[in-house]
Parts: structure tokens; C-alpha cells; sequence
């Protein structure tokens, strides 16, 4: 086995080589060697270091985009004619309609609190916080839990990695007043980079400029996490009770938002720092019953079914999260599974754990969604096609 491991850098070095058109020397290797040696690389990749650490290694940037308000069902109403971006993601990612929020709450402080987190509302292990209303000027997540409530900019800005919150309403001031540099906690990881956990923070109501303020950020410094909320699917939603019918306000909003994502991955695509090391998420915080003005009750479908799409990188295209995480993960149906029950569905906390595991990063201290980083977006077989073994005399 020593032998077998000694050997694993030549292979390592020859499909990089192979990749990035290098030459290198490699030793001369029996065919049966080589086949040993090669199936003992794969084994150490997917066992040792986890089935998604080639995405990890190529994944620099992770855009996690949050739709307020989206349901599910209106982008397959919709269609790709009107939506042709949300169906690119569909089409060359790993997407599921059937995702879920939090089970005990469907508002937006909660549930944008639970995606950054890791962690569900309420209990023992949840960040607590409740509250769906304008923070006061000296509210933190950690003032209501009566502890510190690490979340991914902790662990992202830990790494002297670079982070941003870009969002359309003023309550998201919360995540500043938790995460500056006077409530964010002292960084023990490496060097010391401050307790200011979010290194760009910008609230505007207006999604067209805060995308465009977010791209110009982007392009010009790179951030290696982002998280952005679009507010205006909530906001016609509510005035429109969440009416489906084609050019009514809700569906409008939605189609707006689409031309807005289309500017991110085109953006990424023009980019060659971005194109092939960015990766795109999009979920949403709640969806909203037809017919009324709220998202209320917590158990309601219409409002805990959300959309979980995850696009770029080496994401899987065309494929269903649950097909792809069939070991790890349950499609719920119609139903709102707790905690819990045993296999889990995919939920918009999800989305915490797995932005760092894109990143290479360990999970979020105290998270327990997704605490194991087992949410997979990429192919099992993926590294094992990649590797092209040569065969020796």
C-alpha cells in the first residue's frame, strides 16, 4: 500500500500535465501498475478527501442567490421562452423544484438566517432568531441565541478569503450588525483578519443597480462569496396574492429577475477569471399562497416548496439533486418532513455547507444542515473519466 500511495503523485502529475499541456517526465509503468495505481487515486479522492473536492479545486468564486418569494411552480409555468435563464440552470446544472425551507418558519429573516448558517430556527441547535421586522440598531443574531452564531462569511473571511451581502431590503442590516467588526468574532484561523466578517455590504432596493453595483465589484476584485437576496417576486407576490397568470405582477417580477441572472452568467462566461471557477446558486427564502397576501402558515406547500438550483463550475447538467444525492437525500413529495425524519430533503440551508465544501472549506461551526458536506452537485464518476492512465511497456 505504501508503494501504491508513493506512486499516486505521477499519476496526479501526468493527468495535470495531460490538462494543462505540460511536459513532464513520468516513470515507466506496467499496465497492471498503473491500473492499481490509478484506481488506488480515485479511491483516495472519493473516500479520503470527498466525492466533490475536484469541484472544490477549481471552484474560486460562489455566487448564492436568494429570490425572495419564488416558487417553484412559476418557473415551470412560465416556461423557457419567458425564463430562458432560470431553464439555462436547469439545463446545464444540478436543479430541483421540490426543495424546502425551514419546517417551522416561512419569512424571510428566518429563513435567510438559516441559509447562512447551516442551522434551522427554533431548538437547540437552531440560531433562534425569530424576528421578521426591522432590526433595532443593537440587534445581532447572537444577542437573541445568548451565544455567537457562526455563519459561512465566519468561516469564509477566516480563510483570508473575501466576502459580500448585496440585498434589496433594509432588514438585512442584521447580518452587518452581527458580522462587523465590533460583534464578529476574533479570526484564530491563520492570519488575523479582522472581526469584520463581510467585506462588502450594500442594501438597495432597486435589484437592477445592486446587481449592476455587483457586478462591477466582481469583475474588477473578485469575491470569492457572495450572497445576494433579490426582493421582488415577495414584493409583487404580496400585492399580487401570488396570482400565476401570465403578465400579472408576480410572474413579472420573476421574468425581471430572470434577465437579472442572465447578467450574472453571461457576465461569468465573458469573464476568464470567472468562466469554469465560479459556481451559481439559486434558492429562495419561502414561496406564497395564491389567493392571499402571506406566506404564512409554515405548513402550508405552497409556501415551504421552493426551487434549489446549483449552476457552473463542474456542476452535473441536466440532472436532479435527489437522483444525484439518492444515498444522502429523500424527495419529500408533498410533504414537509421535521429534522428529524430520518433522510432529509434538500433544503435552502443547504446552501450554507455547501458553498464551503465548493470552496474547500469545512462546514459552518454549529451548522447541522448539511453538517457532513454530503450535498453533491457534481457526478461520483466525474474524476474517474477525467483520469486518462497511460499505459507503459
Amino acid at each position: 500500500m505504501h508503494k501504491i500511495f508513493d506512486r499516486c503523485h505521477w499519476v496526479f502529475d501526468y493527468y495535470y500535465a495531460q490538462q494543462y499541456d505540460l511536459q513532464l517526465k513520468f516513470p515507466r509503468m506496467r499496465s497492471i501498475d498503473l491500473k492499481i495505481v490509478g484506481q488506488a487515486v480515485i479511491i483516495v479522492v472519493l473516500t479520503v478527501f470527498g466525492s466533490t473536492q475536484a469541484q472544490a479545486a477549481v471552484t474560486r468564486y460562489v455566487i448564492h442567490i436568494s429570490v425572495d418569494g419564488l416558487r417553484a411552480d412559476v418557473i415551470t409555468t412560465l416556461g423557457e421562452t419567458r425564463l430562458p435563464n432560470f431553464f439555462r440552470l436547469r439545463n446545464e446544472g444540478a436543479t430541483t423544484d421540490n426543495a424546502r425551507t425551514d419546517v417551522d418558519y416561512t419569512v424571510t429573516l428566518p429563513n435567510h438566517t438559516t441559509q447562512i448558517t447551516g442551522r434551522p430556527v427554533v431548538g437547540p441547535d437552531g440560531h433562534n432568531y425569530t424576528q421578521n421586522d426591522m432590526p433595532g440598531s443593537s440587534a445581532s443574531l447572537h444577542g437573541v441565541k445568548g451565544a455567537y452564531v457562526s455563519s459561512v462569511f465566519d468561516v469564509v473571511h477566516d480563510h483570508g478569503l473575501s466576502t459580500a451581502i448585496l440585498a434589496g431590503k433594509p432588514k438585512f442590516i442584521l447580518y452587518e450588525q452581527s458580522y462587523d467588526a465590533a460583534s464578529g468574532a476574533m479570526d484564530l484561523i491563520g492570519n488575523d483578519d479582522g472581526r469584520d466578517k463581510i467585506d462588502i455590504f450594500e442594501i438597495n432596493v432597486d435589484s437592477i443597480e445592486l446587481v449592476d453595483d455587483f457586478l462591477s465589484a466582481m469583475t474588477a476584485d473578485p469575491i470569492n462569496y457572495t450572497f445576494m437576496h433579490l426582493r421582488d417576486p415577495d414584493t409583487a407576490g404580496h400585492q399580487s396574492q401570488w396570482d400565476l397568470t401570465i403578465d400579472s405582477d408576480y410572474p413579472d417580477s420573476v421574468i425581471e429577475v430572470d434577465h437579472l441572472i442572465g447578467k450574472i452568467i453571461d457576465t461569468i462566461q465573458s469573464n476568464k477569471s470567472l468562466r469554469g471557477q465560479t459556481v451559481v446558486i439559486v434558492t429562495a427564502d419561502h414561496g406564497g399562497r395564491i389567493g392571499t397576501t402571506t406566506h404564512e402558515p409554515a405548513d402550508s406547500r405552497e409556501n415551504y416548496m421552493i426551487p434549489f438550483y446549483v449552476w457552473g463550475g463542474n456542476t452535473a447538467a441536466g440532472v436532479d439533486l435527489y437522483t444525484l444525492n439518492s444515498g444522502s437525500r429523500l424527495d419529500p413529495g408533498s410533504a414537509q418532513p421535521a429534522y428529524n425524519r430520518g433522510l432529509q430533503p434538500i433544503r435552502n440551508g443547504d446552501a450554507a455547507n455547501l458553498s464551503l465544501e465548493l470552496l474547500g472549506l469545512e462546514a459552518n461551526p454549529g451548522s447541522t444542515i448539511n453538517a457532513r458536506q454530503d450535498l453533491k452537485s457534481i457526478k461520483m464518476t466525474s474524476i474517474a473519466q477525467q483520469i486518462s492512465l497511460p499505459i507503459g511497456d
